[in-house]
């Protein structure tokens, strides 16, 4: 394989809707694939996922996947994945998770090609999720049932609404895919 996604993206190498879609089609069906045979992969970014000059997409670096049965909900630690592709559950302190942890850095893979940038860029867990706050709005209760139960929740002073729309626009090159 001859590139990764992460490169591709800081090579500014401008991307149209068609090929946005067939990478994301590629990524969508191998992370399938993987949650299909019991692999939670747990570090999908931008420099796991492999180019070449085909266009053909490959998913890499297997050091952090996990099986797991979807019949039994195991403790696994939430110390993976690399921090501006964490969902906001692992930031939390949540142990018991599924394959749906990888969606979460799919998406966030998703939007980095559409911005040409990470689009939850910290330093820390504390910012990131601050980050994700603004962006995607507080979780309560309301909003994520069992949200106060994980052991890194703490009730914020600051509440922000959800504008992941409007944030998300701004910063796109394309209007509409």
């Amino acid at each position: 394989m001859e590139h990764d996604l992460h490169g591709l993206i800081d090579s500014n190498i401008s991307l149209d809707v068609p090929n946005i879609k067939c990478i994301m089609m590629q990524i969508l069906d191998g992370v399938q694939y993987l949650h299909s045979n019991g692999v939670m992969h747990r570090d999908i970014k931008g420099a796991n996922v492999l180019l070449n000059n085909k266009g053909e997409i490959k998913i890499g670096d297997f050091g952090l996947a996990k099986k797991y049965d979807s019949h039994i909900m195991a403790n696994y630690t939430n110390r993976v994945v690399t921090l501006w592709y964490r969902c906001p559950e692992l930031l939390l302190g949540c142990e018991r998770y599924t394959p749906a942890i990888d969606m979460w850095s799919v998406g966030c893979c998703f939007a980095e090609l559409l911005t040409s940038r990470p689009v939850f860029l910290g330093d820390n867990e504390a910012e990131i999720l601050e980050i994700i706050y603004k962006k995607c709005g507080t979780p309560s209760e309301a909003t994520w049932p069992g949200v106060e139960l994980l052991k890194n929740y703490t009730i914020s002073a600051k509440h922000f609404p959800r504008k992941i729309r409007e944030e998300f626009v701004g910063y796109s090159k394309y209007k509409k895919i």
